[in-house]
Parts: structure tokens; sequence; C-alpha cells
């Protein structure tokens, strides 16, 4: 911006420019190199034809670590870095699906508070290596900060499940909730009630709540249901696999490319509080026979349940009557393995306080015993 100036002593006016008020650059504005840079990454980690990139995310996100990986020491914010891309054409619109209407029933969820506060577990079943046989993926992450592990086996089994965790606690600690579905690996017989399986009996003896999440609906492990499907799509179907080990050493390849980046993630753009927390592991020299069954021990099981049309809810292969006019709304119910009772809770909304229907005696078949130190099993 010019402005006139006329000096007092020779009258004669002279322009000047007023830099106070002109803005020296553009908000969001950057050079033509870092555009370009940009581009070029996002091309690169959506091509993933490099061992670097294989396994790589490709949004925002995964260019701003591209960027300092490159050595940018100020890097654009995540708007401008998609502002450049979609500017050039590299933001491609996603087919509209028409969204299911949404259920206004409230459905119970633990709030996670820290990292090992919350693990979910899953198994991918089955997958078949042509002249091999069959594969199971067992994957597990953290809700907290998408810290996932994985590994795969030959059969789904209970005692695949119980080494996987071991190896699991071992390396990135012990949760305080492990949430799963009902599968029969996690939660036992399938017919007979009150009939705790390996899993169950595992977590209650080093003090892991299990919580299991209602029949037929996977979405409640929604993070898990996200890390299985980049599984699916970048590891399982975009390689072609000889042997398990094979497929096991790519794995973890996916498996830290997945962490690093959810790493990076979480502490340039995390916006959760992270609460105290002391995590706790299993030790190293930890071994567990599989063959011998653990007791029943004092702790507590978890079970969100929709109840049906006649007021009832399934746990353990048996019904409880609820309420008939809670058809069809979910209850939080805890198994108390000390006290021997079942309790009901109910929560209407997300504010509304947490209401104890009802307690029922839940005897089990067999003496309830204190839990057995990790110690001793080193």
């Amino acid at each position: 911006m010019y402005k006139w100036l006329v000096r007092a002593q020779s009258g004669n006016p002279e322009w000047y420019r007023d830099e106070s008020t002109a803005p020296r650059s553009l908000p969001g504005k950057i050079d033509q190199g870092l555009e370009e840079a940009i581009i070029a990454s996002r091309k690169k980690l959506v091509r993933r034809d490099t061992d670097e990139t294989n396994y790589s995310f490709y949004g925002a996100i995964a260019i701003h670590q591209e960027l300092d990986n490159l050595g940018y020491r100020e890097k654009p914010s995540l708007s401008t870095i998609n502002r450049v891309l979609k500017r050039s054409g590299l933001i491609v619109k996603k087919s509209n699906h028409v969204k299911k209407a949404s259920s206004k029933r409230y459905y119970p969820e633990i709030k996670v508070q820290h990292p090992g506060y919350l693990h979910q577990l899953d198994l991918i079943t089955p997958r078949y290596i042509k002249g091999f046989g069959v594969i199971i993926s067992t994957n597990r992450i953290d809700v907290y900060n998408s810290q996932a592990n994985l590994e795969q086996y030959q059969s789904k089994g209970a005692d695949n499940v119980i080494g996987f965790i071991i190896d699991d606690w071992k390396h990135y600690g012990i949760p305080r909730y492990l949430q799963v579905d009902n599968e029969a690996t996690f939660r036992g017989s399938l017919y007979h009630p009150r009939t705790f399986g390996k899993l169950t009996r595992f977590c209650l003896n080093f003090g892991v709540e299990l919580v299991f999440i209602p029949f037929n609906e996977p979405w409640r492990n929604a993070h898990i249901e996200s890390f299985n499907s980049r599984f699916n799509e970048l590891l399982w179907q975009s390689k072609v696999f000889k042997n398990l080990d094979q497929l096991r050493s790519e794995a973890k390849k996916f498996r830290d490319k997945h962490n690093h980046y959810q790493q990076y993630r979480k502490n340039n753009f995390g916006k959760q509080r992270l609460g105290s927390c002391t995590m706790k592991y299993l030790p190293k020299q930890f071994t567990f026979d599989s063959s011998h069954e653990l007791p029943i021990t004092r702790g507590k099981l978890n079970f969100v349940r929709l109840v049906e049309e006649d007021g009832t809810i399934n746990i353990l292969n048996e019904k409880f009557y609820v309420e008939k006019n809670l058809s069809f709304e979910y209850v939080w119910v805890i198994v108390n393995t000390k006290e021997q009772n079942l309790k009901i809770y109910y929560q209407s909304e997300k504010n509304a306080p947490k209401e104890l229907l009802k307690i029922e005696p839940y005897q089990l078949r067999e003496p309830v015993k204190n839990r057995i130190p990790a110690k001793i099993f080193c």
C-alpha cells in the first residue's frame, strides 16, 4: 500500500511504502519447492512400490511425517497439505454410500484413559496359502494410542491365543480390559452354561477384565476392525505367500509401519489428555503350559448385551430376565467370581447415571481360588 507524504521543509511530495499495514505473506501460503515436495510425497506413498512405503498411510499426517523424514524443519499444517492435494487433483472423492439411520439407543462403552487401559483382540479367519494350508491371524490393538500387535497360526485354538497374549503382555504391557467378540475361542463352550474357557481363566488369574461385545455386532470393536481391514488390503490381498514364516515376516513389517505412523500421529496431533498410569508387564522369563487348565480365580467378566424382545439376555449360554420394557436396549453385565453374583446395569444416555437394575446369584460349577502370582510361572 502506498501513501502520500508531504515534507514540511520543502513542500515537495514524496511516495513511500507503508510497511506497517501490508501483510508480508498470505496465511497458508507455501513456497513452490515445498508444494512440490508435498505432491511428490503423496504420489510416492500412494504407489507403495518400495520397501519403505510398502504399507504406508498416505493422508495429510503421513505426508507431514514424510516431510519430517526428508529433513524439513518447518512443515505446513494439515489443512494446508490438504489444500495443496485438492488443488493438484490428488484427493479422490469417495462414492456416496447411503448411510444407515443411526440408532438412538445408548451403547455403553469404556472411557479409555491411558495406554494399556483397553485392548481389542480379534481373529481373522480363515485364510489359505496355496500349497501350505489354513492361516489364522490373531490381531490386537490398544484403543488409546492405536499401537498394534499380531501373529499368525495354523489354527484358532485358545492355546495359540494365550501364547500370543503372553508374548504381547511381555512386550506391550498387560491391559486393564481386553475386549473381544463371542467367538468360542474367547469365551469357551458354546453350549454349557457357566463354563469358563482357557482365555477367561488366564485373564482372571492376571487381573485382566474381559469385555464381551454384543452378539453379531463386530463394529463395536471398531479399532481392531479398522486394523483388520488394512491387514487384508495391504498385506494379505497384495502379496502371494509361500508359507507361514514368510507371512509372519511381512506381518511384522506391516505392524511396525502401522505403529510408527500411529506414534507420530499421537505425538504431533493427539488431542487426548494422558491420564496417570503405570504399565505392568509379564516377566520375560514367564512360561506357561496351556495343557494345564488354570482354576477360576477372583475377578470380573463384563458383557454388553442387547435385551431381546422377551426382555432376556444371554450370558455364557444361559438366559437372564432383565425387563421387557427395555427390549432392544443395551445393558452392561458384570459377573463377579469372588461374590458369585451377576449385576445388570442400564444407562439411558451418555450423561445419565448408570442404574443397577438387579443382582442375580451366580453360583459357579467349581471352587473359586486366589490368583496365582506371575513369579510362580518363571
